[in-house]
């Protein structure tokens, strides 16, 4: 286990006059609520904050964040509070501890949605607050090395779970070193067989690559000496999951990618910066189109750095990065960069606080999303996509997401100016809503005031904030018509029964039907109607007598026509139900009519919600379908799998092989051997002796699929197996 003093003298390394204390009295209070707890791994449980906050010592944070990191698990796993903690030490403390500590697993509806609210909660205290991420990356990290004691299906699901959150959280605050380890870290457990692989290969020419290194090193920094006599060059062989992503981006085999070494040259000051880059292309042919000026633009995350690929010996391609010592600490640590000690106290520099605002502005706009999925959903949007550049009629530079438009922009300038948005003016010329912005250009936003939003916006809008303002708007129309419809319906039935809705709203109101229904206003039931959610035959008895009730029924059912004019969803419900065979369960009920998506094709297994559609029941979409995302949150419903219910499912593998005789035979007869059938197959072949093979197969669930891909993976001469993601 660490020691506290480790941790001490390395704070004392980049902060001389640093006030110690609180870290002190962090490690007594901790090592006091933890003394008796263990691990999985079967070491002290203590062991894991003092490792988090060395980790956090490492990125040379402030002693209020390390403190924060030792006392992280108190309030969750010890009978310490928040209330002994803000009394013991600072109410800021205690924020930042509340902020990464997990919520209660109480009344979520499924892990899925208690997932959700955690990372919900933490990123409106990182919003507050930019420490609390890291104390929560620098636990996730630690926690991913230690993840070899967990249950198989745990680790794989932490694993995705930081692949799809943590990750690219650390991507988006620059700090490349948590980032890569994480990776490469859920890439061992996700991929286990392609981690082994990939890893076997790379050790196996580790001579070569240290040779190839030191050699181009020293040719370097020989040439750089006479001009730069301070500069440092180093080499390094790329992480395993950057590796991995190209060979399947590029679809190549590990002996065909090229650009397996990459070198970084740190100078002293820009200028140094392009002369160094004018020594390496003198030694080198560039490859122009990979060359990439992130000084002059520097990434959203205030990322800067020169990068250039290069013949280099042997012909072999190498990545060169050049940068300043400033640039390389913020290339490294990121937004953790940003801080410095002053007087024995964190303070942000001046210079620095526009960066850490912009990337606080990635997550301000959670607070606009009311539904934890829903939020969770459109984060990773943010988190993933690439970033392009434009800038405003007065030249200020917005950062959006790749694939953005002018509907992003137009949001990010105002709601009002979003909702009213009719196109805009890029460099010059009017483009339509769907223009796709890029870097470098200067957009002004039209606008008119009989412009609404409609759900065709969702399909143009990138950016969480778009398409969150999007959809409350939406919402709240469709609200009002399915009140109005909710009025209309019942209204037409009370009518039929001598009576109606003016008169009972004189009379009492409405107040027995909200009674009766758990609603405090008028337009709740209405709207429950509207939408279909509630009967009209649990509102009717209220205000119809029983006899004028079962003679209206009696006399519908003579003439063979429903008892409601405009029948209800609960009515379909009740009619369809009798159905059975449906593998999905809707609020705990079986037998339901229901469709499965084709847009992501569920498999029992997968994550599910379920929305109302009229006609056609529920229909069944896997949780991270991004089409999904754009129905009306209104219509959604809780499914679950029937275990009870094995019926066959399509499902759709994509699959790269090299081009050789009887390879689609070998996957035939692979696949006939585990009792599943191929219901469709598509084959292809590319210039690149490459086959791109997409096949429907019928499986059971998940574990069926998985069961397949593995076989398929074995084959020789298969490249890649992926299920087809969600759309």
């Amino acid at each position: 286990m660490i020691r506290l003093d480790t941790i001490l003298e390395q704070i004392r390394t980049y902060a001389p006059d640093a006030d110690l204390s609180v870290v002190r009295k962090a490690w007594v209070f901790a090592s006091k609520y933890h003394a008796g707890q263990r691990r999985k791994t079967g070491e002290p449980y203590f062991a894991h904050p003092l490792e988090v906050a060395n980790i956090l010592a490492g990125l040379r944070m402030d002693t209020d964040t390390i403190a924060v990191a030792i006392l992280h698990d108190t309030v969750e796993d010890t009978p310490a509070t928040l209330d002994e903690i803000a009394e013991t030490f600072s109410p800021d403390i205690a924020k930042m501890v509340d902020g990464v500590t997990k919520l209660a697993k109480l009344d979520f509806r499924n892990p899925d949605e208690h997932q959700a609210e955690n990372f919900r909660k933490l990123v409106f205290a990182m919003a507050r607050d930019i420490r609390v991420i890291l104390v929560k990356l620098a636990d996730r990290l630690h926690n991913m090395r230690t993840l070899e004691a967990m249950r198989d299906d745990k680790r794989v699901r932490i694993a995705q779970e930081t692949m799809d959150l943590y990750a690219p959280i650390a991507s988006r605050l620059g700090i490349v070193t948590i980032m890569g380890e994480l990776e490469d870290l859920c890439f061992k457990y996700l991929r286990p067989q392609a981690y082994e692989d990939l890893q076997a290969q790379v050790a196996a020419r580790a001579p070569y690559f240290d040779k190839y290194i030191e050699q181009v090193n020293e040719r370097l920094s020989r040439s750089l000496a006479p001009h730069m006599p301070e500069a440092t060059v180093s080499g390094r062989v790329k992480r395993l999951w950057s590796i991995w992503q190209k060979m399947q981006s590029k679809h190549l085999t590990f002996d065909e990618v090229h650009d397996l070494i990459a070198f970084r040259i740190v100078v002293d000051n820009i200028s140094e910066c392009y002369g160094a880059l004018g020594l390496v292309h003198g030694l080198w042919a560039p490859l122009s189109e990979r060359f990439k000026d992130y000084v002059a633009q520097p990434k959203a995350n205030g990322y800067q750095s020169l990068h250039t690929t290069v013949l280099g010996p042997e012909g072999q391609r190498i990545e060169v990065q050049i940068r300043t010592r400033g640039m390389h600490s913020f290339g490294e640590i990121g937004i953790a960069a940003h801080w410095k000690y002053k007087e024995g106290r964190l303070a942000l520099k001046k210079e620095e606080i526009e960066k850490y605002t912009k990337i606080r502005q990635l997550l301000q706009w959670a607070e606009d999303i009311e539904d934890s999925r829903e939020f969770l959903d459109v984060l990773k949007v943010d988190l993933y996509a690439d970033q392009v550049y434009v800038y405003t009629p007065r030249g200020d530079v917005r950062w959006f997401p790749a694939g953005a438009t002018p509907l992003d922009f137009a949001y990010a300038i105002h709601t009002e100016v979003g909702h009213h948005c009719t196109g805009a003016r890029v460099n010059g010329r009017m483009v339509r809503l769907n223009y796709k912005l890029r870097s470098g250009d200067t957009l002004e936003i039209s606008t008119r005031p009989d412009q609404h939003p409609n759900n065709d916006w969702l399909t143009s809008a990138r950016t969480s904030r778009a398409l969150s303002k999007i959809r409350q708007y939406l919402r709240k129309e469709e609200r009002v018509r399915a009140i109005e419809l909710g009025r209309s319906v019942l209204d037409q039935e009370l009518r039929r029964h001598k009576s109606s809705l003016k008169a009972i709203l004189k009379a009492d109101g409405l107040r027995a039907a909200l009674e009766a229904n758990g609603k405090r206003h008028t337009d709740e039931i209405l709207a429950e109607i509207g939408y279909g959610r509630l009967s009209l035959d649990k509102i009717l008895p209220l205000y119809v007598d029983a006899d004028l009730l079962e003679k209206a029924k009696a006399k519908a059912e003579a003439e063979e026509e429903p008892a409601n004019a405009l029948s209800t969803i609960t009515d379909l419900f009740r009619k369809i139900s009798r159905r059975a065979g449906s593998p999905v369960k809707i609020n705990g009920m079986d037998g339901m009519l229901t469709t499965f998506s084709k847009c992501c094709r569920p498999l029992p297994g997968d994550q599910v919600m379920g929305f109302i559609t009229r006609g056609r029941g529920i229909t069944v979409h896997r949780s991270d379908c991004r089409q999904a995302l754009v129905l009306p949150r209104e219509r959604r419903v809780d499914v679950e799998w029937d275990a009870e219910t094995k019926i066959p499912h399509a499902a759709q593998i994509s699959i790269v092989t090299v081009d050789r005789p009887m390879m689609l035979a070998d996957l035939s007869k692979t696949i006939g051997k585990m009792n599943v059938n191929i219901t469709r197959a598509e084959a292809r072949t590319t210039g690149e002796e490459r086959g791109h093979i997409t096949l429907e197969v019928a499986v059971n669930d998940t574990n069926q699929l998985r069961n397949v891909m593995r076989g398929i993976e074995r084959l020789q001469g298969v490249i890649s197996v992926e299920r087809q993601a969600p759309q």
